[in-house]
């Protein structure tokens, strides 16, 4: 069995680099400013394809921190790193779930602009009320009542909810079909 084993210090080595970045962005002047937001554009424009259908735990928590950190930072990236971070809110695994809930949590206490203040106090409320490795139904339906207050666009989220139902669908016909095969087999050797 070959391990990959480098990727673990180079995720790490990115979490820091990216803290020292976004952790203090008072200390850059404007040229470094947008500098560094063509950084976080590209770092969010690898994290979509990295993560995207990945089933690497330590991976997929590595790239939330990440999200987190640049959905605390400015305005012109901020909003798709939240939108990304909140995806995850629907997550087939559970431990991502919470683990996404929790970057939410810390962004929203960080930065105030992401949700209009007179829904903040119940967006907080869904995240920290919401059992999120619990039931995924419901953590998506929590996961749209976010999007909702935060104003961003659910129909993509609502889509996904229609390709799962859809798959989950297939997939019992399949296993009934199956299990008819079966019973019919079962039954024609006469046991």
């Amino acid at each position: 069995m070959v391990r990959h084993g480098g990727y673990g210090p180079c995720r790490r080595a990115l979490k820091t680099l990216l803290l020292s970045i976004i952790g203090c962005p008072f200390t850059f002047n404007h040229h470094k400013l947008g500098y560094t937001q063509d950084f976080c554009m590209e770092i969010l424009d690898s994290l979509t394809v990295e993560l995207k259908a990945s089933k690497d735990f330590t991976k997929l928590c590595s790239g939330l921190s990440i999200l987190g950190y640049v959905s605390s930072y400015t305005e012109a990236t901020n909003t798709r790193a939240f939108s990304q971070l909140l995806s995850f809110l629907g997550h087939r695994y559970p431990k991502i779930r919470k683990a996404a809930a929790d970057q939410v949590y810390l962004v929203l206490l960080q930065n105030g602009n992401l949700i209009p203040e007179d829904n903040m106090e119940r967006a907080l409320e869904v995240i920290s009320d919401t059992c999120w490795d619990g039931d995924v139904e419901e953590a998506r339906s929590k996961r749209l009542q976010l999007c909702e207050m935060a104003g961003l666009d659910t129909s993509a989220y609502q889509n996904t909810n229609a390709k799962d139902k859809r798959k989950d669908a297939q997939r019992r016909a399949a296993l009934d079909d199956e299990n008819k095969s079966y019973s019919s087999l079962v039954g024609f050797s006469g046991f």
